[in-house]
C-alpha cells in the first residue's frame, strides 16, 4: 500500500519546511518534561496567548507558534505540533494559513480524517485554494482512495496545470491504478518543470519497469542516484533491471549496494536481498544464493516469497526437510500464490507422500487460473 511502500512526499507546493533537524530534544510523553501545549522545544520562547483571540496581537504570537510546530513536525512529534498549532488556530480564527498547517501535521500524523475536516473547512472559504485541494487529495491518495484523489487532482490540475506536485501525485495515483502510460505522462510533466524530483524520477523508473521497457527504467534510476546516491531502493530497481536485462554482473553489484545502504537506513527492507536470492537461484547457485534468503526471511519472516526462496534455495541444495518447512510457511502465509504449491507438490513427490503432492498440484492449477501471480 501507498502508506507503506512511500515516503511522505515533499509537500513545496505547500511551503512545507523538510530541513534536517538533529537537535535531540524531549520526546512527546517523557514524564519529566509533562506540561502544557505551550511547551516549547529547548531554547524557544514561547509566544503569549493571554490575548483576546483574533486580535492582532493574538494572531501575531499564534504565526510566532506555527514555526515551533514546523520543528517539532521535523522531529516527528506530531502530538505536539498538532496541539500548538489547534491553539494557534484558536487564537487567530479565520486564518487559513494556520489551518492548512494543521491539516498538514494531521496528514504527517496520518490522522487523516481531521486533516480532511481541517482542509474542507479551508475550502468552505476559499473554494479555490490549491493547497487545501493537494492535502485533500493527498489524504484520499495515502488511504487508496483513488477514484477521490484522482477526481480532486483533475480539478486542481484543471484550475491550476503549473503544480509540479499535483502533476507528480496525479502520477503516483494512476500508476497504482495500473495506468502506466497516463502516469508516465503525468511524472514527465512534474519532471519538467522540476528535473531534480527524486521521487518523481524513481516512480518514472517504475513506470517504465512495468511496461518492460528497460533502457528507459535504468536510465531514470541511474539519474535519480545522480541525484540521491543513498537511493537504496533505486539500487534495488536497477538491479531488477539488470537482471532483465541479462546484465547478471551489474544486477547482483546493485543488489549489494541496496543491502548496504538499507542496513542504515531502512533495516526492514528485505526486497534487495530477496531479489538477489532469486537471481542467484535461477542461476543454479544456491549455495550462494541461500544465505541471502535466510536474511531475507531473518528481516521480514512472514513475508511468502522470502519463505518459498529459502525453501527453493533448499530443495536445490538437497535439504528436503529443511526446506518443506519453509515451503510450507509461505504456503500458509499467501494461499493465492502459486509457486510454492507446485514446489510443495514436487517435493512430496519425492518424499513419496502421493495424496499430499496430488493436492498441492490441485492448488497449484487452481491459484494459476484464478490471477497471473508474479512475486515481484
Amino acid at each position: 500500500m501507498p502508506g507503506a511502500i512511500l515516503p511522505l512526499l515533499v509537500l513545496a507546493v505547500l511551503g512545507a519546511n523538510t530541513a534536517t533537524q538533529t537537535a535531540q530534544w524531549p520526546a512527546v510523553g517523557d514524564p519529566s518534561q509533562a506540561g502544557s501545549a505551550r511547551q516549547g522545544p529547548p531554547g524557544s520562547e514561547v509566544p503569549d496567548f493571554s490575548q483576546e483571540p483574533g486580535s492582532s496581537e493574538g494572531c501575531k504570537a499564534a504565526a510566532a507558534r506555527v514555526e515551533i510546530a514546523k520543528t517539532w513536525t521535523q522531529l516527528k512529534q506530531y502530538d505536539q505540533a498538532i496541539a500548538l498549532l489547534r491553539s494557534a488556530t484558536e487564537a487567530c480564527p479565520g486564518n487559513r494559513t494556520l489551518a492548512l498547517e494543521l491539516a498538514r501535521a494531521y496528514l504527517q500524523a496520518r490522522r487523516f480524517a481531521e486533516a480532511e475536516q481541517t482542509a474542507q473547512r479551508v475550502l468552505e472559504t476559499d473554494p479555490r485554494s490549491e493547497p487545501a485541494q493537494f492535502l485533500l487529495a493527498y489524504s484520499y491518495f495515502m488511504q487508496q482512495r483513488f477514484p477521490e484523489a484522482g477526481r480532486t487532482l483533475q480539478k486542481l490540475l484543471a484550475q491550476d496545470n503549473n503544480i509540479p506536485e499535483a502533476h507528480k501525485l496525479a502520477g503516483l495515483t494512476l500508476f497504482f491504478y495500473k495506468e502506466y502510460v497516463m502516469a508516465e505522462k503525468e511524472l514527465r510533466i512534474a519532471l519538467k518543470k522540476q528535473p531534480k524530483d527524486t521521487e518523481a524520477l524513481y516512480y518514472l523508473g517504475r513506470v517504465y519497469y512495468a511496461q518492460n521497457t528497460l533502457r528507459p527504467a535504468v536510465a531514470a534510476f541511474r539519474k535519480q542516484l545522480a541525484l540521491d546516491p543513498e537511493a537504496y531502493k533505486a539500487y534495488d530497481n536497477l538491479g531488477v533491471c539488470y537482471d532483465g536485462l541479462g546484465k547478471t554482473r551489474e544486477a547482483i553489484a546493485a543488489f549489494k549496494k541496496a543491502q548496504e545502504l538499507a542496513r542504515t537506513a531502512d533495516p526492514s527492507d528485505d526486497w534487495p536481498y530477496g531479489n538477489l536470492a532469486d537471481l542467484l537461484i535461477r542461476l543454479n547457485r544456491a549455495a550462494e544464493a541461500l544465505p541471502y534468503a535466510l536474511e531475507a526471511v531473518r528481516i521480514n519472516p512472514h513475508s511468502a516469497r522470502d519463505q518459498y526462496l529459502a525453501g527453493k534455495a533448499l530443495v536445490r541444495l538437497g535439504r528436503l526437510g529443511e526446506a518443506l518447512e519453509y515451503l510450507r510457511r509461505a504456503a500458509e502465509f499467501d494461499p493465492p500464490y502459486p509457486e510454492p504449491h507446485y514446489l510443495l507438490g514436487q517435493l512430496y513427490q519425492k518424499l513419496g507422500q502421493r495424496e499430499s503432492a496430488a493436492r498441492e498440484f490441485a492448488l497449484f492449477e487452481e491459484t494459476s487460473k484464478k490471477q497471473p501471480y508474479k512475486k515481484e
